[in-house]
């Protein structure tokens, strides 16, 4: 398929796909334009239409990974359960989809820190964003008399970077295949941060 079958927004989405492909086989220091374009089935003229840079591409592939794990979690919680049971579904759901493309996944917390200040705000634009859920998944339970504690942004923050440690860890020393293992760790300490 060439550039002229595909419209302007299916070009990024193929951009950030394709940058996604290549970074479950290269460090991101050693991917080129030229791998993200011919991953892509695109032009280099093409990737600049989208994108100024390697960096930026990267940085919009971590946005759309953070709003497909959201997207996930988000199903994965059904109205009604208890704040125990929500918990448990919101921890198999992030560890799944984190699972489901572990190499991307250890590629995007390591190489998320190589971007400097813009890869901070965006890891941290993200981690507000899960903590943001947490927070208002605990109010809602609140509201329905559950004896939880109210979980601030920066504690939520906190917790959802001991959860990210978890998980690069187990990537790190390439236990990828077992992170559903860690499911009970998770909910622990979700749990414990917001039991009275």
């Amino acid at each position: 398929m060439t550039d002229t079958h595909l419209t302007p927004a299916s070009h990024r989405e193929r951009l950030i796909a394709a940058l996604a492909d290549v970074l479950e086989h290269k460090h991101f220091h050693q991917i080129t334009l030229a791998d993200i374009a011919a991953a892509a089935r695109v032009s280099r003229r093409t990737f600049y239409e989208h994108f100024h840079s390697k960096e930026e591409c990267l940085l919009a592939l971590c946005e759309d990974v953070g709003q497909y794990i959201m997207t996930a979690i988000q199903a994965a919680c059904p109205p009604g359960k208890s704040w125990r049971e929500q918990v448990s579904h919101t921890t198999r759901a992030y560890l799944s989809a984190v699972q489901a493309r572990p190499l991307l996944m250890r590629a995007l917390y390591l190489e998320l820190a190589a971007l400097g200040t813009a890869g901070l705000a965006m890891r941290q634009q993200v981690a507000e964003g899960f903590a943001g859920f947490l927070q208002s998944q605990i109010e809602l339970q609140r509201q329905r008399g559950e004896p939880l504690q109210p979980l601030s942004l920066p504690m939520g923050v906190a917790v959802v970077a001991g959860i990210n440690e978890l998980i690069l860890h187990r990537l790190s020393n390439d236990q990828s295949a077992d992170l559903l293992a860690l499911t009970q760790d998770a909910e622990q300490l979700i749990l414990r941060v917001s039991a009275q």
